[in-house]
């Protein structure tokens, strides 16, 4: 009985070691107006490197990451932000799922600001390697009918 509960005891120790060790490096968004109203007016942030999911003409997501970061994925294209070209792709953002499209912060675990985000999919997350200043920004593909994304 004793041998039992111990490994029981062994057992929740591990998953709950293993799942908050997971959750510190996950960051969370935090909706901002003033993200999409830069967006949609064409007006970029210099200290970020700009990027979008999908196709040019009508991208699932637009973000912008501090420079101080790295995107290791084929699915962000990185992009000058130049003014036209951001107007012209927020304005034709993909809009299955809902039509409004909204901008938010994304924000480390530790609470550091790291980058924007603009798009109409609301099922995202974002996660931070500090030590290798590296960013993961995952969402499901709107055109994927709820299979999972990136």
């Amino acid at each position: 009985m004793k041998k039992n509960k111990a490994i029981q005891m062994v057992t929740i120790v591990i998953v709950f070691s293993i799942f908050f060790g997971c959750m510190k490096s996950y960051g969370r968004f935090t909706i901002d107006d003033q993200v999409t109203r830069d967006v949609l007016s064409g007006v970029s942030d210099p200290q970020l490197r700009y990027y979008y999911s999908g196709r040019d003409t009508m991208p699932y997501a637009i973000i912008g990451i501090d420079r101080a970061y790295d995107i290791h994925s084929p699915y962000w294209i990185e992009f000058d932000p130049e003014p036209d070209r951001l107007k012209k792709m927020s304005q034709k953002i993909f809009a299955n799922i809902q039509d409004d499209a909204y901008g938010a912060r994304m924000i480390s675990a530790q609470g550091k600001s790291i980058g924007v985000w603009y798009s109409t999919v609301f099922s995202r997350s974002v996660r931070v390697d500090e030590k290798k200043k590296t960013v993961q920004v995952l969402f499901v593909n709107p055109e994927n009918d709820n299979r999972p994304g990136w």
